[in-house]
């Protein structure tokens, strides 16, 4: 606060400290009305007067409160109940209207990927694709060609803007991926630490945090999906399930060797198609919210 309090006395320094953002906030917060802020103000400074604190011209300092673009993260900012996490970064968003729950952050990334089953299921017609191959290299320069590239609707927090994206054909844990065209494009700054994205729109500060439940029952066999204590109430089965079925003692105690192989093979049988359930295509479903709106949500 000492930044702020060693203006000189005086009529503009005062208006100067009023208008600043931080201030503004408190005092709104306190509820005061323009009279008591103009005591408030006139008051701490006498105090920082009697301090003999260093000065500071009044309009350097105004120019500094009043484009004051630091962008901090602090400890009030963690979303995560321990430090050594290792959650990737995924926010809420909506596509063309359709909210997804994994929109993954990654400033590693030169361009925006969406995959092309997340149109399918958005209900976006795949002819608005631009036709074009591009070859995408990740994770030890393995390359995947673009089916084409696309301008989407995208929101998130409370940006919303016109986005290209790459799209390709690969089954990934993601529903989109935001690279640096999209973080650079709005200004935002991000910490995988705090889980936060920050920005600024104008003056007022710009605050995303991360999706904190982004993989539903069905998804807990993605390998990040065991970095988070909550999963959203979507779907039945817990997890994927490895192995053969093994039936109980008491099951097989009275069978013959043939009996035991048929029960096996058919165990397997069932438990193999319903994991196989789970690796299925991102879907779209109709969910009706509180206040009696309807939204589409994958």
């Amino acid at each position: 606060m000492e930044r702020y309090l060693g203006l000189k006395q005086g009529p503009t320094a005062s208006q100067v400290l009023q208008r600043n953002p931080k201030f503004k906030s408190l005092f709104d917060q306190l509820g005061f009305r323009p009279q008591a802020r103009e005591a408030d103000v006139v008051a701490l400074m006498n105090i920082s007067a009697e301090s003999n604190p260093h000065y500071f011209t009044a309009q350097p300092q105004r120019s500094f409160l009043e484009n004051d673009n630091a962008i901090v993260f602090t400890d009030e900012d963690m979303e995560v109940p321990y430090s050594d996490h290792k959650r990737p970064l995924y926010l809420e968003g909506q596509i063309n209207d359709v909210f997804i729950r994994r929109a993954l952050v990654d400033t590693g990334s030169s361009v925006n990927i969406l995959p092309l089953s997340v149109l399918t299921a958005a209900g976006i017609p795949l002819s608005k694709i631009i036709q074009s191959q591009t070859s995408i290299s990740g994770f030890g320069n393995k390359s995947e060609v673009t089916v084409g590239h696309m301008q989407v609707n995208l929101k998130v927090g409370s940006i919303r803007s016109l986005t290209k994206f790459y799209v390709v054909d690969v089954d990934v844990a993601y529903h989109a991926l935001l690279g640096r065209p999209w973080l650079n494009k709005h200004k935002l700054v991000v910490s995988t630490y705090h889980q936060f994205v920050k920005g600024r729109i104008g003056l007022r500060p710009l605050r995303i945090p991360e999706n904190q439940a982004p993989f539903n029952k069905n998804e807990a066999h993605y390998y990040e999906a065991k970095f988070y204590t909550e999963c959203t109430g979507a779907g039945s089965n817990p997890s994927k399930d490895f192995g053969t079925y093994l039936p109980s003692w008491t099951e097989i105690r009275d069978l013959s060797n043939e009996e035991l192989i048929t029960i096996v093979d058919r165990e397997r049988k069932r438990h193999s198609e319903v994991n196989n359930h789970a690796y299925d295509h991102p879907q779209c479903s109709k969910v009706t919210l509180p206040d009696g709106c309807t939204v589409y949500r994958l």
